[in-house]
This record gives C-alpha cells, structure tokens and sequence, in this order.
C-alpha cells in the first residue's frame, strides 16, 4: 500500500511540476460567426483579414464570416441562432423591433449615407430625358432595387418632398447591376444607384444626377453591426477585444497610405480584380466613422421617418436596442473618443 501511495504521490508531483512549467492551459478562442452583405460596402469581415496589426485576434476570438445576400436571411440566421453578429440595414432593424422575437443589440457603425462629403447612394436619370427635379417623375417608372429596402424610402421621401405620391409614379425592382442598362434603354425613366456603379455610368456618359436620399432624409445610418444578446452576456470581454480589434482594422483600412494594399485585400477576399475597388475607403465610398461609432441619432430619425411614410404602423424607439457598452470599453482601451 505504501508503495502504491508512494507512486501516485510521485506521479501527482509530476503533474504539478509539468503544469507549473506549462502554465495553465489556454482556452481555445471563442469562434465569432459573422453574416455579412456585399463588399466593401459591408466592410466588416474584411477588418479581420490583416491579423498581423490586430491585438486579439487569434487569442480571444476568431471570426467566421458568410456572406448573406439579404438583411431579411440575415435576421433569420439570429433568430435561429446560426450568427452571432450580422450588418443589418435601419429598415431591417425596425422590422425585427416591430415583429420581435429577437434579441439583439446595436453595437458598431458599419457605414453611412450623407455623412462627412462621402458618396452615397444617386437617383440617376438619362441627359436627354427632360426630367430635371423630382417632380418631373410625375407619370414615369422608377427602379429600385427592392422594395422595402432604404432605397426604396429614400425615393417615397423624396416624391413626398416634392408634393408626390408613391402611385405619383410606377415602382419597379431592377438588380443594381442592370439598372444601367434598364435607364438607357428605355424601361425606366430613374434608378437608384451607389458607388462603383454609379462611377462607371458616369464614366460612359448620357446620365445625370437627379437627387440623393440625404436631400429628403437627412444623414442616413445606412448599416449597422449588431449581436445577439445571448453572445454579448456570455462572451463580455471577448465583445471587447472583438470591438477593439475592429477599431484597428477599420484605421488601418480607412488610412490613406494603406490603400493599395487594402484594396488589394478586398480582391483576393472577394475573387475580383482590384480595379474594381479603386474607390474604396476614399471619399468616393460611404462613410464610415473611424471609431465604429454609429449616430443613433440617425437611426432614429431614419426608423422615424418609416412611420411617417406610412411604412409602419407603429413607433419604434431604437435605444433598448443599442448596447455601445462593449465599443466605449473598446475605444477606452485605444483612448480614442
């Protein structure tokens, strides 16, 4: 029995001896699972793309980014709880608060219309078309994108702007890489277009520029990040080193010196040439605040105005929806306001 006792008191003591030279074993970092929408405008998987300059990516977290099409698929992969953080346009927003069942939070920017002389989204008509306000539309056929989306409020604001109605004029949903084609063939008579499309119009000239959601809505938060509260209540510091480290990429990426590289990134992560992208993360592209902060107060204005329009029936009050909880401590950590 004593040599028994003897030889697990040694093999005890190897274990401690071992541990102690190993140190505690590490956890494995928790995998974020990101849901993100079209390149750069959606510029948050890219962040993540030049570890190298990050302090936590790789210890704390990881991320696992898919890209979703739609917000509305988007919303249904945190409802079933396959994201843990996903961009989500101010229209789908409201939609998720009004037909709840979802727990989620507001907790970065993503990007902007309107904001600091970047480009943002046009209304677009042909040179020769003899349109030249809004109320000129008055009987014409108008593409958006999709219904229900912030173009398709940007232009009711507008109309309603003007002294129109929405049956003022004909709506019709066209992809926005075929609204080009659409406006200069005739089937419509406005579209609705952003960055690097509305470049490469301009660039083959006949089309000017009518008017932009800004003139009727004011400021737009366009996209925002969100989380699922489960994910922010278990995972509190990993939030904050995820925030943080997104602070640092966006500097990286948004620094002027950096921009061939970036969109060099951009390419190889999206499999297409980097002339594409020339634009982005200039001024020529929307806007982004450098600290990841979105302007609340936009985004009420915006879900706001989705009443007003008619477009829902109820009022929203986005704030039990926000937590900047984890960003402040985030920008804390880099001093940065």
């Amino acid at each position: 029995m004593k040599k028994i006792l003897k030889s697990v008191g040694a093999a005890v003591a190897g274990c401690i001896a071992l541990f102690a030279v190993a140190g505690p074993l590490k956890a494995e970092p928790v995998k974020i699972r990101m849901a993100y929408g079209i390149i750069p405008g959606v510029i948050s998987p890219l962040l993540f793309q030049k570890p190298e300059v990050l302090k936590h990516y790789g210890k704390s977290y990881t991320v696992d980014p898919t890209y979703i099409p739609a917000t509305s698929i988007a919303l249904q992969g945190l409802a079933s709880g396959d994201f843990d953080v996903s961009y989500l346009s101010f229209t789908a927003l409201a939609s998720a608060i009004i037909n709840g069942g979802l727990d989620l939070k507001v907790i970065a920017d993503i990007s902007s219309w309107g904001s600091q002389g970047h480009q943002g989204p046009e209304m677009v008509v042909r040179s020769d078309s003899g349109i030249n306000s809004i109320a000129d539309l008055k009987g014409k056929i108008v593409a958006v994108t999709a219904r229900g989306t912030g173009f398709h409020y940007a232009l009711l604001a507008g109309l309603r702007k003007a002294g129109l109605q929405a049956n003022d004029v004909t709506i019709v949903e066209v992809g926005i890489a075929a609204m080009d084609a659409a406006l200069r063939e005739g089937r419509v008579h406005m579209i609705v277009t952003s960055p690097p499309f509305l470049f490469l119009s301009e660039q083959k000239g006949g089309v000017k520029r009518l008017f932009k959601p800004e003139d009727a809505m004011g400021d737009v938060q366009s996209l925002v990040l969100v989380a699922s509260s489960q994910f922010l209540k278990k995972n509190p510091e990993v939030a904050k080193d995820f925030l943080e480290d997104y602070i640092i990429g966006l500097t990286w990426f948004l620094d002027p010196k950096n921009h061939a590289e970036a969109v060099k990134i951009t390419a190889e992560f999206t499999k297409r040439p980097a002339s594409v992208y020339g634009y982005a993360f200039t001024k020529q592209d929307f806007y982004r605040s450098p600290t990841a902060t979105p302007d609340i107060s936009a985004l009420q204005r915006n879900i706001d105005l989705m009443q007003e329009l008619g477009v829902i029936k109820q009022k929203v009050a986005v704030q039990p929806y926000v937590d900047l909880g984890p960003l402040e401590a985030a920008k804390k950590r880099l001093g940065v306001k």
